[in-house]
């Protein structure tokens, strides 16, 4: 995918698709009683809160993911190597949150799997995309350091890095899954950020533009369905496996550090977990804040839901345009399969450039 308007295409299908087949979703699951227990028994106010929802069918991200990468196939999304990575991520993960929805629903559990299956999964994803990235055919790891016009060399440090941006990012968006059409939205206003930079990017990773449009689409025709008030939630399938392909994204274009700012609703919501807990178990069951994540914290101090969803929005949409102020530092050499080029070769293009470009430097086509 070359351009823009083919961009706006995908991610117009995908929004289309998911607006086409919602409604049906939304009956299938209900038929299915495919809703989740409440959580909250020890926080009455948001177990209030989820009574009011208690109708409302979970695993709705199944049609956002089946439209995003039915979309994103179609359109080429398939056509190279990272094409197939972002898949397998959002699958690998997307898995283990269906796992989870089904355990919950079907009251075998109704807190669903246990943090810990779920986290190893998200780092064996994560493991499986930084392994496949420090191949012969990607001979560098590297992250761009935000406004700095450089990139850092990780080395052997790229794998574990790989597994904590995928998992924290699967996670994070799972904890920002608690109001209607929170996740959703803010996924959608990164994936087009991610989208913007893959298509100004080389030719490898533009194969990642029809995830970011298709991805996005469908999360917009999503919020259809689930804005307030929800007729559907994402559910753990839907937030992780979108989680995992925001981190496999940001990893295959180098934006990983970049995804901290333009992703800070997530980071906001993921630390103010973090510090709940810790503050709780360090500080004499002392709390931070009413309640963790933060949206319901804003909710308990007196904001409505739609406000807090609205508000959160805005600071994503705020956040993603500090992200178009990117300027990608020069890119080190980047074999590509079946060619080889000399150490000293600095020029990133393809093989056919070369001549074109008039460099003279050595380049040896292999088979």
């Amino acid at each position: 995918m070359n351009s823009l308007a083919e961009a706006a295409l995908m991610f117009f299908i995908s929004a289309g698709g998911c607006l086409l087949f919602g409604r049906w979703t939304i009956r299938w699951l209900s038929r299915a009683q495919a809703i989740a227990p409440a959580r909250y028994e020890d926080c009455p106010p948001l177990l209030a809160y989820q009574a009011t929802k208690s109708s409302t069918p979970t695993m709705g991200g199944l049609c956002v993911l089946a439209v995003g990468i039915l979309v994103a196939a179609l359109a080429g999304g398939l056509g190279q190597r990272d094409g197939w990575l972002v898949l397998a991520a959002v699958l690998g993960v997307g898995a283990v949150g269906l796992v989870d929805d089904w355990l919950k629903f079907r009251g075998v559990n109704a807190l669903g799997l246990r943090s810990r299956p779920k986290l190893l999964v998200a780092l064996a994803v994560g493991a499986g995309v930084g392994l496949a990235t420090s191949s012969p055919s990607h001979p560098y790891s590297a992250v761009e350091l935000p406004w700095l016009n450089r990139s850092v060399e990780l080395g052997w440090a790229w794998v574990p890095f790989a597994m904590l941006v995928i998992a924290g990012c699967a996670h994070a968006v799972n904890l920002t899954d608690g109001m209607d059409g929170l996740a959703a939205g803010c996924v959608a206003i990164v994936l087009l950020v991610l989208g913007c930079w893959a298509l100004a990017g080389d030719g490898p990773s533009r194969v990642l533009v029809p995830w970011c449009a298709s991805l996005a689409g469908a999360c917009v025709g999503f919020l259809w369905f689930n804005s307030f008030p929800a007729s559907v939630f994402l559910g753990d399938v839907g937030a992780l496996g979108l989680g995992a392909a925001l981190g496999t994204i940001s990893l295959l274009t180098h934006t990983a550090l970049w995804l901290l700012i333009v992703g800070g609703v997530f980071v906001v919501e993921a630390l103010s977990v973090m510090l709940q807990v810790a503050s709780y178990k360090w500080r004499g069951k002392r709390r931070i804040f009413r309640v963790a994540p933060i949206h319901h914290h804003f909710h308990l101090g007196g904001l409505s839901e739609p406000k807090v969803i609205v508000r959160l929005w805005i600071a994503g949409a705020l956040l993603a345009m500090l992200g178009l102020t990117r300027v990608p530092p020069p890119a080190p050499p980047r074999l590509r399969q079946g060619a080889k080029m000399t150490d000293d070769c600095r020029c990133s293009r393809h093989m056919t450039d070369f001549a074109a470009a008039g460099c003279r430097r050595e380049a040896q086509v292999v088979g």
